[in-house]
This record gives structure tokens, sequence and C-alpha cells, in this order.
């Protein structure tokens, strides 16, 4: 009975162990459910959310704390982003929090700068370069224009500036001069490359762009046979071209938001980097100086102890010539 004890116990053991090694080998951390939130969310890291960060909302909403509809740069797209990803209703953006804003950067009027650095320590994916009472200038590829370097600046010399708009020529074209499409199917013998015209035109009116990239959108060569063929004169080509704009723009900023997430993340590294030097400088500090005084009272305690020893031989020297 006992030997089949300690063989569990030792089964036991071992699993144990062998978990936590495959634990440590593949490194499993994190919350699958957080990830795919916060790959959701802008990076702005502009706190209007009321967390201080995009990662730190995620982490509130998978945890059920917090709302969906609490994050204003990322607007209506996040939140029915949001909500298919929770399982949620979509909602209007609580204006709480803040509007939803066409994306802007800040820019710095160098002229008034006076070099006070405090725009820089405000700025949470250091967007912002320059170096004391000098004048400081503003990476408007990094900026998020989450507004948080406007608040410290003592000679408020900081604008935000809307983002140059991109130059395309998709021009969607007026769909009141055209009739509805009436599923007749023309459209789809027409398309040189197999494609299902009538779907990607469905998709794309509809606003549900990432269906239409599924449906192959990108394979649409724009020669324009499937809206020569459609009897309700719908603008067909004008519209693939709107939504593969729109699919650009969203991997534009999704490449932006990787930017933002990965500075994001260094300066929080650098600062808590800074951090630790900075109170190990200190413990260094304090540990000199307790060795000194230490030093310092064991010098006294010594000079002491050899002034007595003197004293006791000058005694017995006196003592010795009396007799």
């Amino acid at each position: 009975m006992l030997t089949a004890v300690f063989v569990l116990i030792a089964i036991a053991a071992l699993c144990g162990l062998l978990l936590g090694m495959a634990a440590n080998k593949l490194q499993i951390s994190g919350n699958p459910v957080v990830d795919r939130i916060d790959a959701l969310l802008p990076q702005t890291q502009c706190a209007q959310c009321g967390y201080p960060g995009c990662r730190p909302y995620a982490l509130a909403l998978a945890a059920g704390q917090a709302d969906i509809n609490q994050c204003p740069p990322g607007g209506e797209t996040v939140i029915r982003e949001l909500a298919d990803l929770l399982s949620k209703e979509p909602a209007e953006l609580n204006p709480a929090y803040g509007e939803n804003k066409p994306h802007q950067v800040a820019a710095i009027r160098e002229e008034d700068c006076i070099g006070c650095t405090l725009c820089m320590e405000a700025c949470p994916v250091d967007a912002i370069v320059g170096s004391a009472k000098h004048m400081h200038t503003v990476i408007a590829d990094a900026c998020t224009g989450c507004e948080l370097c406007l608040a410290p600046c003592p000679v408020d010399c900081i604008d935000l500036l809307p983002l140059a708009a991109q130059h395309t020529e998709t021009v969607l074209a007026d769909s009141t001069l055209a009739r509805e499409c009436v599923r007749c199917g023309e459209c789809v013998p027409a398309c040189p490359i197999h494609l299902e015209p009538q779907w990607l035109y469905a998709f794309a009116k509809a606003g549900a762009i990432q269906k239409a990239q599924e449906r192959d959108l990108f394979s649409c060569i724009e020669c324009g046979r499937c809206a020569r063929v459609c009897p309700s004169a719908i603008p067909l080509v004008d519209y693939y071209r709107h939504a593969k704009h729109q699919l650009r723009m969203m991997e534009r900023d999704r490449a932006q938001a990787q930017l933002s997430r990965q500075r994001f993340k260094a300066k929080e590294k650098r600062l808590a980097d800074t951090k630790l030097q900075r109170e190990t400088h200190l413990q260094q500090k304090r540990h000199r100086l307790t060795n000194t005084a230490s030093s310092q009272t064991q010098r006294e305690e010594i000079t002491a102890a050899v002034a007595r020893a003197r004293e006791r031989k000058a005694g017995r020297r006196g003592s010795s010539g009396q007799n």
C-alpha cells in the first residue's frame, strides 16, 4: 500500500516537473483574448478611455470591467470590431470619454519652444525629440495624435494639425444615378478572371470590405467588363476601387498601430530601466555611506583604545619612577 502511494506521489511530482518545463520552454504567458482585443485598438495610448494605455483597456475589456464604447480614437469601427469579437451588441461612442476625430499629428512651433522637455516626458511613444533648453520637434510618422503633450506645455506652442490627406484617384460614383442590382448574373461570365462581381459590389456598397477581400477583391484587374454588361448601369469598378482604397488605409492604420505599440513598449522599458538604475545607484550610495560611517566609528574606537592604552602605559611609568 505504501509503495503504491509513493509511486503515485512520484508520478504527480514528475508530471508537475514536466508541465513546468513545458511552460518554460513554450513561454506560455498572457491571455490570447487580451491580445486579440489589443490588436483591434488604435494604439494611440491616449488614456481617453480611462485607462493608462490600450493594453490596460484591453485587460479591462477581457475581464468585463469596461465597455466597448470607451475609445474615441477608434470610434465606430473599433466598437463594431470589439462587439463582434466579444459577442456584444454595438453601441454608440460614450461622449463622456470624448469624440471621434480625424487623425491628427502634433506640431511644435519651434520659434516659441523653450526646451523644457515636458512634452517629451508626456509623449507615450517618444515621438518628440530634442534636449533641455533646445527646441524640440515632432516625428510626424510616429505621432499618434493622443494630445497628451498639449497640457504640459507651459508656453502653449504645440498645435494639432490634420494628417495630410493621402492622394487617391478613387472616387466613388454617385450611386443615385444607377439602379439597384437586380442579381441578373450577367457580370459573372463577363469577368475574365472568374470573380463574382455582384458579391464584390454588394460587400463594397455595404461597407463589408473584409468580406470583399475574402472574395478576392484585389485580384480584380478593373477592366470594366462587368460594368459594361450591367443592365442597371452600376459603376462597379468605382466601388471596387473604393473598397481597395479602404483596405489599404486599414492596412496602413494597422502598421501604424503596430509601430506605436512597439514605441510605447520601448518607452516603458526605458523608464523601467532608468528607475532600476536610479534605485541601484541610491542603494549603492547608501551602502557606501553606511560603510563610511561604520569605518569612521571603528577608527574612532581604535583611536580611543590606543589613547587609553597610552594613558595606562604612562601611568605605569609614573608609578615606577615614584618607587
